[in-house]
């Protein structure tokens, strides 16, 4: 019985092993300090970490109409 509970656990790790599988890809600009990585950004200004982190007021602008418009939807259904 000891050997039929050891081979199921066995079994059941070897069965998780093949359905868990990832692949690791590091290219030479993965890195968040590499030289690539500010080219790669295009929020990033020429130099280093300067508006780095600013969003577009535009972008914020969208947003947040979508948010009034969902708010008053909300509030149509809920006075039916």
């Amino acid at each position: 019985m000891d050997n039929m509970k050891l081979f199921s656990v066995l079994l059941i790790c070897a069965a998780l092993m093949l359905a868990c599988e990832a692949q690791l890809t590091f290219t030479p600009a993965w890195g968040k300090r590499s030289p690539g990585s500010l080219t790669m950004n295009p929020l990033a200004s020429s130099t280093y970490g300067q508006d780095a982190c600013k969003t577009p007021v535009d972008s914020l602008l969208v947003i947040y109409r979508m948010i009034q418009a969902e708010a008053q939807k909300i509030v149509d259904c809920s006075q039916k």
